[in-house]
């Protein structure tokens, strides 16, 4: 693994670097110091061209309009009404999508410079979040693992060791692009979930676990993208697209594109998939985040999913797995 990295910006006094991981193949993962956001993911097509997967911000922003690529945190999606309760306490966080804290606010973890090192097989990021930072108890000490091969994987590590109680719930906002950006749309998923919690028109979780047969959230067979965020579906019609959470019946995640034959296999422990097909930017990718259940700590059949403590660390292994399908 070769590893490179560039001074892209600097921010609060301190630089923001841009590391290259790349493989001997090709394959090449690069990501920030600031927010661990992933930045660029050169896979291969039916033809071996590397093309970049992910979406990325022109120039460097510090605010990351749509978390592009970035870890979300401490605690990923909207927590309604932007407070909880815990240990007979309520925390007040920060209000940042209408009346909702969303992906841990304006000063999440994805606002953070991190401390970066490497190891043979790719890098390991960490960061001290002080306790009541964004309003979260406790500090807590995470750490993020980014390790490529020469197979065309990246594996993402979440570890957290909090000093008292206190919730978390980790993810990473990529948007991906099998295409490479010919036609988004196109791309085709498969998720093997029956359940999907509905929505309200704030974007918070209702507290409603439907059925996903004969809706456009049946993706238990592969099927394209678009013909879902076209839907008149009440849900679809809502988000204007997808921004919902599915309950995965197993833990593995299909993303294909048919054009390139690119395929994204996802490989994770976490109970949830919140599918968001960028509906802010005219749908020009897919997220897939894996996480436990948005707004959990408010829902009491999943609260126990996002409380953690000294002696109940967080962690979640997740593998982005890339390939090229056959012809046939």
């Amino acid at each position: 693994m070769e590893i490179k990295q560039n001074i892209i910006s600097h921010y609060n006094g301190q630089d923001i670097i841009e590391y290259q991981m790349i493989m001997a193949n090709g394959f090449q993962v690069n990501f920030l110091n600031y927010g661990c956001i992933i930045t660029a993911i050169f896979a291969p097509d039916k033809n071996n061209h590397y093309t970049n997967v992910v979406l990325k911000h022109a120039k460097f922003n510090p605010e990351n309009p749509g978390h592009f690529g970035a870890l979300t945190g401490r605690v990923a999606g909207r927590i309604a009404s932007a407070q909880f309760e815990l240990d007979n306490n309520i925390y007040k966080l920060m209000p940042n999508n209408k009346m909702h804290n969303l992906h841990g606010g304006p000063n999440g973890l994805d606002k953070q410079i991190w401390n970066v090192q490497f190891v043979n097989d790719g890098a390991i990021l960490n960061y001290l979040s002080p306790d009541n930072e964004s309003g979260f108890p406790s500090s807590v000490e995470f750490i993020v693992e980014y390790l490529i091969t020469q197979e065309n994987s990246l594996t993402l590590n979440y570890y957290a060791k909090p000093s008292s109680n206190t919730i978390i719930n980790l993810t990473n906002h990529s948007y991906f692009d099998l295409s490479g950006g010919i036609n988004p749309l196109n791309q085709q998923l498969q998720i093997n979930a029956d359940y999907y919690a509905e929505i309200d028109t704030t974007g918070i979780v209702s507290g409603v676990i439907s059925s996903v047969a004969d809706t456009p959230f049946d993706f238990r067979r592969m099927k394209m993208l678009h013909s879902g965020i076209v839907s008149s579906h009440p849900q679809i019609q809502i988000a204007n697209g997808y921004d919902h959470p599915l309950i995965l019946k197993d833990q593995r995640i299909i993303l294909t594109d048919p054009l390139t034959k690119r395929q994204l296999d996802i490989i994770t422990d976490q109970d949830v998939c919140v599918l968001y097909s960028a509906n802010h930017i005219k749908h020009s990718a897919i997220c897939l985040e894996t996480q436990a259940m948005p707004n959990a700590i408010n829902w009491p059949e999943y609260r126990e999913s996002v409380i953690y403590t000294p002696h109940k660390p967080y962690n979640s292994h997740n593998v982005w797995q890339f390939s090229v399908t056959s012809d046939e």
